[in-house]
């Protein structure tokens, strides 16, 4: 590669990531509706298991009664998030007493005076600087709704032409196969992501809501909720997920053991669903790095906030996909990928 084609490469590469950071309210609201058609996707290859349902039900009624449970759903959750969040952060104020208790615990834990150092830690700590900027995300998400819902719509529309516009996009037979082949290894990969991650969180939320509502952790479908979202984020999802009701627990009941033991049954859970429940649905179709992946996590972050680690696993999956089609970026693909396989074929 000459200096002339890596500059314009360099430039090429800059214009994409400024699209990326000023076009997210354009972008953003698309790919969320790219995602619940996948989704909706997974869930009509499920339903049509059943004979009778894939032979005498028309594919636009399973789109449409599997677009009406999603959104029903994601409304039923957004109206549900912000009110257990007004509620947990108006009761914040009720367990201010509860910091002294956790100073004198920390004293006798470390058995040296730090009492000025967290009293004034604590007194400045609010609920809400954990819980706006995770609300904010998720609100901007819920903003994107209507929009997704007409980009969805015509999503559906394009669906009933595209096997006439592939023919006559791609005349020839051999390039139509692979272009085809190309399309379904991109929807193959993120519809079993999707469907596969979306079941593994929902499972992981009820248990941990389960086990909150045991301890009796105020407004415990907000926390469950969160749970839900944080384990969309790889690498460091599960672990907000512990941490954070943890942290919100030791606060309301002012009591570190308490919390600790909380933090060893939330982690459990974790942990259990992370390295058993998970490997064992998804297997290793996804083909990242964890290296690729961390990176992935802390670029989207960077330009997109929360909602972008959440979609930043299906995005490099489809990165790592495209890249393998060529001769000039295969070399890419496979330094991307987890094992060196990209096709199901090497």
């Amino acid at each position: 590669m000459n200096l002339s084609n890596f500059a314009s490469n360099l430039i090429i590469i800059f214009g994409c990531v400024l699209a990326l950071i000023f076009g997210k309210s354009l972008l953003f609201p698309f790919l969320f509706a790219l995602l619940i058609y996948f989704l909706i996707r997974s869930i009509r290859r499920f339903i049509d298991k059943s004979s009778f349902v894939r032979d005498k039900i028309p594919s636009w009624f399973k789109n449409l009664i599997a677009s009406l449970f999603i959104f029903s759903l994601i409304g039923f959750m957004g109206e549900m998030l912000v009110l257990n969040s007004q509620s947990l952060v108006k009761s914040f104020s009720f367990y201010q007493s509860n910091i002294d208790g956790i100073v004198a615990q920390t004293n006798d834990l470390f058995g040296i005076d730090i009492s000025k150092n967290i009293t004034n830690t604590l007194q400045k700590f609010q609920i809400s600087t954990i819980i706006n900027p995770l609300l904010n995300s998720i609100t901007g998400f819920m903003g994107s709704f209507m929009m997704a819902l007409f980009y969805l719509l015509f999503l559906f529309i394009e669906e009933s032409n595209y096997k006439k516009k592939m023919l006559l996009v791609f005349s020839k037979p051999e390039k139509h196969a692979q272009i085809k082949e190309l399309l379904n290894n991109i929807e193959h990969s993120i519809t079993h992501y999707i469907g596969l991650k979306t079941l593994i969180s929902f499972i992981s939320s009820v248990i941990c809501f389960i086990a909150l509502l045991s301890f009796g952790i105020a407004s415990p479908l907000l926390w469950a909720f969160i749970v839900f979202i944080m384990n969309f984020i790889p690498v460091i999802g599960a672990l907000l997920a512990v941490i954070l009701p943890t942290l919100f627990a030791m606060i309301q009941f002012g009591d570190i053991n308490y919390a600790l033991i909380l933090f060893f049954v939330l982690g459990t859970i974790q942990t259990l669903i992370s390295n058993i429940l998970e490997p064992k649905l998804m297997g290793d179709s996804l083909n990242i790095s964890p290296l690729v992946a961390l990176f992935a996590l802390a670029f989207w972050g960077a330009i997109w906030g929360i909602t972008g680690m959440i979609v930043s696993v299906p995005i490099t999956v489809i990165l790592i996909i495209l890249l393998a089609q060529f001769p000039k970026t295969k070399s890419i693909a496979i330094l991307m990928s987890h094992h060196g396989k990209i096709s199901n074929k090497e």
